[in-house]
């Protein structure tokens, strides 16, 4: 629960700090978690041969952890700013569940769960497919509404 609690607090902070908007964030955690699951089997071994000797947690749940958060981490800088304290905490509280529900299977393999533990295990494997649906719908809604539309610096011709 400790780490659990540990990741959730970093995927809460660094949006909030930095004070970005939800959206492209949240859109790279899901494609950092395709990435992990498409490639953690072929870069572990690589990772293991370059030197790298974790025993607890497993090398290849690290690897899925980092996989998954890096190109969330990265966009972090560059994505839009939040233009409100309510956008900064929302954008961060699902920035934070999304990440945590992603990365449940990589922890679920990495972590023991004691019994203090097992009731919020039990939530997130329930619960992961519907937190993972809200954090996508809202990451795709943030961008969207965010986008301006396009305008045309010249008329049509049809009397707009």
């Amino acid at each position: 629960m400790v780490i659990v609690g540990a990741i959730a607090l970093m995927a809460f902070v660094l949006p909030f700090l930095t004070k970005r908007r939800f959206g492209v964030s949240g859109l790279a955690l899901a494609a950092g978690s395709m990435l992990a699951a498409l490639w953690v089997g072929d870069i572990t071994p690589f990772v293991a041969k370059a030197g790298v000797v974790i025993v607890q947690p497993p090398l290849e749940s690290v690897v899925t952890l980092v996989l998954t958060l890096l190109p969330a981490i990265l966009l972090l800088f560059s994505s839009p700013k939040a233009s409100s304290s309510l956008q900064r905490v929302g954008g961060s509280i699902i920035f934070a569940a999304l990440a945590i529900a992603l990365l449940t299977p990589a922890l679920e393999s990495a972590l023991v769960v004691d019994a203090s533990g097992k009731t919020l295990h039990d939530f997130l494997v329930t619960n992961r497919a519907a937190i993972v649906t809200v954090g996508l719908v809202a990451a795709v809604l943030d961008i969207l509404f965010r986008m301006k539309p396009k305008t045309s610096g010249h008329s049509s011709g049809h009397g707009h």
